[in-house]
């Protein structure tokens, strides 16, 4: 059965979110007055005309909310782009219709170059699109590709999986992708969440004499979550969302660890090696741990890719990796 080949001309453009981080910490902020504003404003004592009087301005302030929701994000990019980094001092990204070939050699763009599949770290779709898909490469950073998903993604996921099957089988060394993140950092945010919406919970009911016994009781039920919520999606999305941009590439040659452009190894005969599963409200998910005898540690989010079930069982078969260990 001969490989599955794509190579035709398609749109490609290097793409650059860089910059959606301070808009969603800026939108969640926002949103986070908002609703403390509105848990003040809105009497739920209220009877006869003025629960229609709260109702107005329950509509007003949700009208306000995404009015305001424009006008952050609009700020920001005039911010960024006349403050924080002129245009000129941008390197023009590449946006072409150019002849892109994906085969067993590698990953080809005319005009751009050639990327070996061990460069080629992970696909990202868009929600509700059937003909842009977006690739993570080393070299080139994200590329937005204007072609069939169905016809390209099977295709490059086809070798992304058996690149690292045969290398594992015919040399000993294994290359393999895994998301790289910090487990603590990871779980200061987890309860930097909870200490922020304990402290509004305490903040209200020093205060329910002040605010009614209604509104405290809202507040403790809609606010406490909602800061909580605020706090915890950005080490979730860290994870999820935008995981696609911290995938790295590297290999596993006999008892050495390495990633590939050369930014870390690890020997792991003098490393302790672990597993773990961590779970919680919106989260769930299983990593590797790398602690050297001194420096940075290293964690590594397993999503159970063929490459990474490959990893595990190199390191098993290899006397590195013992059972797994509990959340912690």
């Amino acid at each position: 059965m001969s490989s599955p080949i794509f190579s035709r001309s398609i749109q490609v453009t290097q793409t650059d979110a860089s910059g959606i981080w301070p808009i969603l910490v800026l939108c969640m902020a926002y949103s986070a007055l908002m609703v403390a504003g509105a848990a003040w404003v809105i009497d739920l004592d209220a009877k006869g005309w003025y629960i229609a009087r709260d109702m107005l301005a329950m509509i007003a302030l949700m009208a306000l909310w995404l009015v305001g929701l424009v006008v952050v994000v609009r700020a920001w990019i005039w911010v960024e782009t006349h403050w924080l980094q002129s245009a000129k001092d941008r390197a023009k990204a590449f946006n072409e219709c150019t002849h892109v070939d994906v085969g067993e050699g590698g990953f080809s763009v005319q005009g751009l170059g050639h990327v070996d599949w061990i460069d080629v770290l992970t696909l990202e779709g868009i929600p509700d699109s059937d003909n842009y898909l977006i690739v993570h490469t080393r070299p080139f950073r994200k590329l937005m590709l204007t072609a069939p998903v169905d016809e390209l993604a099977p295709v490059i996921n086809h070798y992304l999986a058996l690149r690292s099957s045969v290398k594992a089988t015919q040399a000993g060394t294994l290359q393999s992708r895994a998301m790289v993140f910090c487990w603590r950092c990871f779980l200061a945010w987890i309860w930097a969440g909870y200490a922020l919406a304990g402290a509004a919970g305490i903040a209200l009911l020093l205060n329910v004499s002040d605010a009614g016994f209604m509104k405290t009781v809202v507040g403790l039920c809609v606010l406490m979550p909602l800061i909580a919520w605020l706090v915890w999606a950005i080490p979730v999305s860290q994870i999820s969302t935008f995981s696609h941009s911290r995938v790295r590439a590297f290999e596993l040659d006999g008892t050495r660890l390495r990633s590939i452009d050369g930014a870390w190894q690890f020997d792991l005969l003098r490393a302790r090696v672990s597993r773990r599963r961590a779970s919680g409200i919106g989260y769930e998910f299983t990593f590797l741990t790398v602690r050297p005898e001194s420096g940075k540690r290293l964690d590594l989010i397993l999503e159970g890719g063929p490459d990474q079930e490959a990893l595990l069982d190199a390191l098993s078969d290899r006397g590195l990796l013992p059972a797994m260990n509990p959340q912690g």
